[in-house]
């Protein structure tokens, strides 16, 4: 009897298991490790808004932003989010309300099983480069014993692109070049010589006069 009891024991805290966040294996498919299958995807209430992303045209890397896990009119108990470049985890999460980082911080979980709804979740972007980003997430919606297990895995928010910087190094302009001045030309006035060579032609000719004037007195 003993051993019975512990074996239902074992496995009452399987099915009940990760009321503090899910486990590290369940990063690798983004599915809770509970027992039983997931539901239609369709069938889910649950959205991830990612609606100050897209109203920015995408992420900026190394920005942070604020998304939230809304079931609408539905609640629900546990949460798994990750963003993904393909099936490469990118970016990261913090620690925020009612969640706590998981798989080495990129992905973010639930730290209690109560009913939640509308919990925002803290994602800091990856470095530039990365490229497009896709989260995908899973939400339980219940998780015990007698009631059975209800949970949605491997849900996605639309792709969200990288804002690319358009940052580029204004082109130099060129220093201009003195232009050259042109060396003076002489005036000349009314056709005739400026001031300045009309004495130094009068005074050649009283040059000249003068040496007249002294053959002309030896002459005599």
């Amino acid at each position: 009897m003993i051993a019975i009891a512990a074996l239902f024991l074992v496995c009452l805290a399987y099915v009940q298991a990760n009321p503090t966040g899910a486990p590290p294996a369940a990063c690798v498919n983004i599915a809770p490790g509970h027992g039983g299958s997931s539901q239609p995807i369709a069938n889910s209430s649950y959205s991830l808004n990612v609606s100050q992303l897209t109203a920015a045209g995408g992420y900026t890397p190394g920005r942070t932003y604020t998304l939230v896990l809304t079931g609408g009119a539905s609640q629900y108990k546990g949460l798994l989010v990750q963003g993904r470049r393909g099936t490469i985890p990118v970016g990261s999460f913090a620690e925020g309300n009612l969640v706590k980082p998981a798989c080495s911080n990129t992905a973010v979980t639930h730290t209690n099983n109560t009913l939640k709804n509308n919990v925002p979740l803290i994602w800091t972007a990856p470095a530039a480069g990365t490229g497009s980003v896709v989260f995908s997430y899973a939400v339980v919606v219940q998780n015990n014993l007698a009631a059975g297990n209800i949970y949605y895995a491997t849900l996605t928010s639309p792709e969200i692109a990288e804002v690319v910087s358009n940052t580029s190094t204004p082109a130099t302009t060129p220093a201009a070049t003195p232009a050259a001045t042109p060396a003076a030309t002489p005036v000349t006035v009314g056709g005739q010589a400026s001031p300045t060579q009309s004495s130094m032609t009068s005074l050649m000719l009283l040059m000249l006069l003068g040496m007249f004037a002294v053959h002309g007195i030896a002459a005599y």
